[in-house]
């Protein structure tokens, strides 16, 4: 059964139980306070009073929206605006990143967008599909450029079938870094009752067929009440799933999703040519709607604060009131947690649009299920794994900074006599010496090209909050990082201003600085990341250690839009957690560096140093069995810098990085370094728990030009990963 079919049975299931029919004869002509009884009267009268400037004003709101008079203030063009701009375009992708159809959603909150389930059923649909904004007509009638943003789901995913809706997280910017998604808003979903009655009037801003968003303000009619949905009268067409469904006072009442149509005495569908629905032949719009159905949004308030009561991105779902919520209104009172922005739409100023090729990214990702704690300092920490059997829940929280967050109104601590860097801990999976990941070991050679600190004959290991790194003395970049990561005592933070610092352990002429990323298409990459350690015993803690990773000794050039466009290679850690991770223990040892070739391309322009264009990442874990695993990968960037160079220049699309997945021994040989487990007096090597070491090689594929050029020269046993699916695993 196709998508529309599946939802209009749906449909005509809940509504099995009322006439229809006769709900539309009964409400033509007649106007709400002769539509409702006296006890939904007075709940609409509270509404509107809890949200009206005045008592006054309330009543007189009131008396108009009972007796179904139309007359509005002239502002409530410009507030419809304003609430318009919160709603998107859902562009829907398959596996392979070709379109399948579109959709319509909306912010409800900072970064969260509300759709259908049946737009975003999965967390790997939602990774490959994109929100388009701004794709409508400007007041002098001509098309303004589309602003495309990644939808995150690694960040936050929550769907649920039974009320068919999807909420994703939205990338903090644009596919081309132009726009800020902040600058669009959000509709905040006030749960409270009395929203709208039969009879009153309804709006839907939405993008029908995908194209450009429209809406209709003529006979949309709210029909009947039930538990979970609303019927009404709205002229809605095949892409409209998703969209909003307003008041005249733009207040959102319901998530649009399917129709109920009119049908023959045998059964059939019928279209609005008086004939049968041929769903091979015929489109969506050819049917003859008798109404829509659309998801209440107080059932989806409900369902929200039941599953993640304490979720700090769901504050200002949670914290929405009449009061709060009217567009043009004041900003919330409500208690927020820190950062996050009100909720008043009336704060919002939108740029004048640019021009904004489009670009996409090619990987996928898989979902896991958490239940988060909050404790008495706002600290965010993972309580439960399970699966919650009745809304088929799936979320993912906190791995990736939240922009959207003003910084926090204090500088984060710092020692800067390191005395208190413990540095890389090799028992963080585990105390059994069988789960002991050690530190990468140097090779004779390497070890002489190794910076010794200052002061010291021998030693090069340079401590920070929870990872370590070895320098090279001649390429002036780390050999390698090791990071002891948990991604299960993480709180929810926001980021300060980097402040990116020398190490004074090393010689300063050791460490290239901030001079040689400046006016070119070169980045400050870190190697161990920001989030990945951002945890800690308290949030103090927590700001200290992921503070500690911004020195320029754990940084490398990376070009631009690698290092803004990262996703895949930023997934794989966590791809292999929720893959194979021991129940619970949300740990990970990481390491990572540049592979450090002599025949590495040199920017003349400062100090003639030679810059990595090949990084190489090993994660360890213990797998859900409770047995130590590891594994390899390597990203190149060499064929988009011969592309494109590294001169400062337009932005250029991103996707032609080539990721692989390559056995341990692979990266050691390129490196120099061993990889070990187990005891320092007695180790094992990690290739004897790498899961491709034993994998026979699988044909290549490439997915564009520029890739399957860096193809030509790359050796056997090179797994590529066009996405997280590629990913071999312990338990494959």
């Amino acid at each position: 059964m196709s998508v529309l079919l599946h939802q209009i049975d749906k449909a005509e299931k809940r509504s099995a139980h009322i006439d229809l029919p006769a709900l539309l004869a009964q409400s033509r002509g007649r106007v709400p306070v002769e539509l409702n009884d006296p006890a939904a009267l007075a709940q609409r009268k509270q509404f509107i009073r809890d949200s009206a400037e005045s008592p006054e004003k309330a009543d007189r709101v009131f008396e108009r929206v009972i007796a179904g008079n139309e007359i509005q203030d002239v502002n409530y063009l410009a507030r419809g605006e304003v609430a318009a701009r919160a709603v998107a375009r859902v562009a829907i992708r398959t596996a392979a990143g070709g379109l399948s159809g579109y959709g319509s959603g909306f912010l409800i909150a900072p970064s969260l967008l509300l759709t259908n389930h049946h737009v975003l059923p999965a967390a790997a649909t939602a990774l490959k599909s994109e929100a388009h904004f701004g794709y409508e007509l400007d007041v002098d009638g001509h098309q303004q450029p589309v602003v495309a943003f990644a939808l995150a789901p690694e960040r936050f995913y929550f769907s649920s079938e039974p009320l068919d809706f999807t909420l994703v997280a939205v990338a903090p910017r644009s596919l081309d870094a132009r726009a800020a998604l902040s600058d669009y808003g959000y509709l905040p979903l006030v749960a409270a009752l009395g929203k709208a009655v039969a009879g009153e009037w309804l709006t839907i801003v939405q993008h029908p067929r995908g194209e450009r968003k429209q809406l209709c303000v003529r006979e949309n009619k709210l029909l009947k009440r039930d538990d979970d949905v609303l019927w009404y009268s709205t002229d809605t067409l095949a892409g409209s799933s998703g969209s909003p469904v307003f008041t005249n006072d733009w207040f959102v009442v319901a998530l649009h999703h399917a129709g109920v149509p009119l049908k023959d005495e045998a059964g059939n569908i019928q279209t609005v040519m008086g004939r049968a629905f041929n769903a091979d032949t015929d489109d969506e719009e050819d049917i003859q709607w008798l109404a829509n159905e659309g998801i209440r949004v107080s059932r989806i308030v409900d369902t929200l604060r039941r599953a993640m009561p304490d979720n700090p991105l769901l504050a200002p779902v949670f914290n929405a009131t009449p009061e709060n919520s009217r567009i043009g209104g004041a900003a919330p009172d409500a208690p927020q947690p820190a950062g996050l922005p009100a909720g008043s739409l009336a704060q919002i100023s939108i740029p004048p649009a640019k021009e904004s090729p489009m670009n996409y990214p090619a990987d996928s990702n898989r979902s896991i299920v958490v239940t988060l704690g909050i404790d008495s300092a706002g600290g965010v920490s993972v309580l439960n794994s399970s699966v919650p059997a009745q809304e088929g829940f799936r979320a993912l929280e906190g791995t990736v900074p939240k922009p959207t967050k003003a910084p926090p109104a204090f500088d984060v601590p710092f020692n800067d006599s390191y005395a208190d860097r413990k540095g890389y801990d090799p028992a963080f999976l585990g105390s059994k010496s069988a789960h002991h990941v050690l530190l990468p070991q140097l090779t004779p050679g390497l070890a002489h090209d190794a910076t010794l600190l200052v002061g010291s004959s021998k030693n090069y290991v340079l401590n920070y909050h929870n990872y370590s790194l070895v320098m090279h003395k001649r390429r002036k970049f780390a050999i390698y990082t090791a990071a002891n990561v948990d991604f299960g005592g993480r709180f929810d933070l926001a980021r300060p201003t980097d402040v990116w610092r020398y190490d004074p352990r090393i010689p300063r002429d050791a460490q290239i600085g901030e001079y040689y990323y400046s006016k070119n298409q070169f980045d400050r990459g870190h190697l161990t990341r920001r989030e990945d350690l951002e945890y800690g015993a308290t949030r103090t803690a927590a700001l200290v250690s992921a503070a500690d990773t911004c020195h320029f000794s754990n940084c490398t050039p990376q070009h631009a839009r690698f290092n803004q466009n990262k996703s895949l290679w930023q997934g794989i850690e966590r791809y292999l957690l929720e893959s194979s991770i021991q129940h619970e223990a949300f740990r990970a040892q990481i390491m990572t560096g540049p592979i450090l070739a002599e025949d590495d391309p040199v920017w003349a322009r400062y100090d003639k140093v030679q810059y990595p264009v090949r990084f190489w990442k090993v994660v360890a874990a213990v797998s859900a069995t409770g047995k130590l695993f590891a594994t390899a990968y390597i990203l190149d960037q060499s064929a988009v810098i011969a592309e494109f160079g590294i001169e400062a220049a337009p932005v250029v699309p991103f996707g032609d990085y080539m990721h692989f997945q390559v056995k341990i021994a692979e990266v050691e040989r390129l490196t120099g370094l061993k990889f070990q487990s187990g005891m320092a007096n007695a180790p094992k090597s990690l290739s004897d728990v790498d899961p491709l070491a034993k994998l026979t090689p699988r044909p290549r594929r490439v997915a564009s030009r520029v890739q399957e050029a860096a193809m030509v020269n790359v050796p056997e046993g090179y797994r590529p990963l066009l996405s997280l699916d590629d990913v071999l695993v312990a338990d494959d």
